[in-house]
């Protein structure tokens, strides 16, 4: 199965955590669940990532990890909403316009992790996201993301 990621054009594929391209990235990849009601995505941090408290996860890597896997899940649910297929060519770029996240509980380093998106709302121009940072069994994380689709700029 393609992630969304190997789906991007060229020109979208150089972000350091989801990027196909990108020489040195995280190379995340996210996929629409097979109802097409969410998309996730798993990964298991390195220990570089650690933050202030040994052997948890940094803050600002699960906000990463939201940003990176909630543009991409936009892209493929406002597809979904719409009625239309995942292909190269219907995919349009979607960027972050606002993103939060509430910090439930530490998140431990060396464990897969999966984030999760759902739809809260789909425009023709935006999608609202629900997010969540799975851990085991529990829930360490929870956001909330508008993307926006990303205009191209008028040629030169």
């Amino acid at each position: 199965m393609l992630a969304i990621q190997d789906l991007y054009a060229p020109e979208y594929s150089h972000c350091w955590g989801c990027g196909a391209a990108h020489p040195y990235g995280l190379h995340l990849k996210s996929y629409l669940s097979d109802d097409h009601t969410y998309c996730y995505c798993h990964h298991t941090p390195d220990a570089v990532y650690t933050g202030g408290v040994p052997d948890n996860l940094y803050g600002g890597f699960i906000a990463m990890l939201f940003d990176c896997h909630g543009t991409a899940a936009a892209a493929a649910l406002y597809l979904a909403a719409h009625e239309e297929d995942l292909t190269a060519d219907s995919l349009e770029r979607f960027i972050t316009a606002h993103l939060e996240v509430d910090y439930l509980a530490p998140t431990p380093i060396g464990v897969e992790l999966e984030i999760r998106a759902y739809p809260v709302k789909v425009t023709d121009r935006k999608v609202i996201l629900s997010l969540e940072l799975h851990c085991d069994e529990r829930i360490t994380a929870r956001g909330k993301m508008v993307a926006v689709k990303h205009r191209r700029p008028a040629a030169k």
